[in-house]
């Protein structure tokens, strides 16, 4: 790296040195009190000294009016490469400069700036109640330079007082403001999963707009891991999919606008994992929370089969010559818990090439029969219809079942079965002429 190049980034300067600043302060501030308590350098002194002050909040107006973020978009597309020397050299490349130019009605990124039409472009209170505070230090500030050396006991009052003050200000701001400040939707999607959350469950948070807004609304225990939403995993990424599939029994995902057969983090937990619930909280944006239980963590008993289904206009009985698609296994968890879940893993076969996308069906079934929770849709969680099997092919389908909170205790089933979803009819099965679905089980609810 090249010495100019210290601060460590192509724009806004000396950011590193921030974290100085309190003891670089320790050593400005004897010299301040010879300029302007003892006058060490007479009338000079102090005019330099309230010059230097000036011109220091000047420069702090300025980087805060508009976000630095533009003069960072500006070089970048202005000057390449990055970290190019002549960003560093030529003083049209200045920051100051840059920034000023920056200074628009609708960049100006004070809080009490809404940048509408006048009188409505001020927030009159949060502008009050700011100068108030400055208003309050100038005037300790003067009684400060004003008062004579030695009376530390009135400078410690008045410390304390302007203290208290800012602080009133600040608490003020903040409750008034804090309802303002967070997006209704992150709130709902936090709630969401605050509400539902357990022991054992970790969040993926894929919207870095949102982790400011989400780390102020979320109120629960889990861990938030967040990430750049991607089309496609890279490897840093997949390790870091595969340690949480490894670490956790459920994943909440918080995704941004990919569907998630586009999206590089949820292809695979659609296909690999269970999808337990898909929502979108209300409000704008139509944001969605997926949750997915993991399949590492999950105990399930594999079974053989050999159900064959056809095609329902063609005389009975169905068999595997003129069958369309095998049920050649299953895995189930064995027992659950009454507000927990039920895994099911389905293996199919094609058979022979069907031109309809024909949809599943995974119902919970008492012992009288009736049906208490069910599950439907597309093979795969929509990513595979059957439309694009091929003979011979095998595909794995996964589904997670949530039980509902008052289900009784005892044994249950899951029935199986495949139907068209514009016509409603249901293929029949080789168990039987009248079978239109397979029972899969049991299971144990505690």
């Amino acid at each position: 790296a090249k010495w100019y190049m210290w601060h460590g980034g192509y724009s806004w300067g000396p950011r590193f040195v921030v974290p100085m600043l309190p003891f670089l302060s320790l050593l400005a501030g004897p010299g301040w009190n010879a300029l302007m308590s003892e006058r060490v350098l007479s009338w000079f002194g102090f005019a330099a000294g309230v010059m230097l002050a000036i011109w220091s909040l000047l420069v702090q107006w300025l980087g805060l009016l508009a976000p630095y973020g533009l003069v960072q978009d500006r070089l970048a597309t202005a000057v390449t490469p990055l970290f190019a020397d002549v960003t560093f050299t030529d003083i049209q490349y200045s920051p100051l400069l840059l920034q000023w130019q920056a200074i628009r009605p609708d960049t100006i990124h004070l809080a009490w700036w809404r940048g509408d039409a006048w009188p409505d472009a001020v927030n009159w209170l949060a502008l009050g109640m700011s100068l108030a505070g400055i208003a309050v230090g100038l005037l300790l500030l003067v009684q400060q330079v004003r008062s004579k050396r030695g009376d530390d006991r009135e400078d410690r009052l008045r410390n304390w007082l302007y203290a208290a003050a800012l602080t009133l200000i600040t608490v003020a701001l903040l409750t008034y403001y804090a309802g303002a400040l967070d997006d209704p939707v992150v709130s709902a999607v936090a709630d969401r999963i605050d509400r539902d959350e357990r022991a054992g469950d970790a969040v993926l948070l894929l919207r870095p707009d949102a982790t400011q807004s989400f780390a102020n609304a979320y109120r629960g225990a889990l861990p938030v891991f967040g990430h750049f939403a991607a089309g496609e995993l890279d490897a840093e990424q997949s390790a870091w999919l595969a340690r949480l599939e490894q670490s956790y029994d459920r994943l909440w995902v918080v995704p941004n606008y990919l569907p998630p057969e586009q999206s590089g983090w949820e292809r695979p937990l659609r296909t690999q994992d269970f999808l337990l619930s898909d929502d979108r909280v209300s409000g704008e944006g139509n944001q969605r929370v997926a949750l997915y239980a993991l399949l590492p963590h999950a105990e399930m008993v594999e079974s053989g089969l050999g159900t064959v289904f056809g095609d329902p206009a063609a005389p009975p009985p169905v068999t595997e010559a003129n069958g369309w698609i095998r049920l050649k296994g299953y895995a189930i968890t064995p027992t659950a818990t009454r507000d927990g879940q039920i895994l099911l893993t389905l293996l199919w076969e094609s058979l022979q090439p069907v031109a309809t996308d024909y949809q599943v069906f995974v119902h919970l079934l008492d012992a009288s029969g009736n049906k208490l929770a069910q599950r439907d849709g597309q093979p795969v969680q929509w990513m595979r219809p059957t439309s694009t099997w091929q003979p011979g092919e095998e595909i794995v389908d996964r589904y997670g079942l949530p039980l509902p909170q008052d289900l009784a205790q005892g044994r249950y089933t899951l029935a199986v079965g495949l139907y068209d979803p514009i016509t409603g009819q249901r293929l029949p099965v080789s168990a039987g002429p009248a079978s239109y679905a397979i029972e899969l089980g049991p299971v144990e609810v505690r």
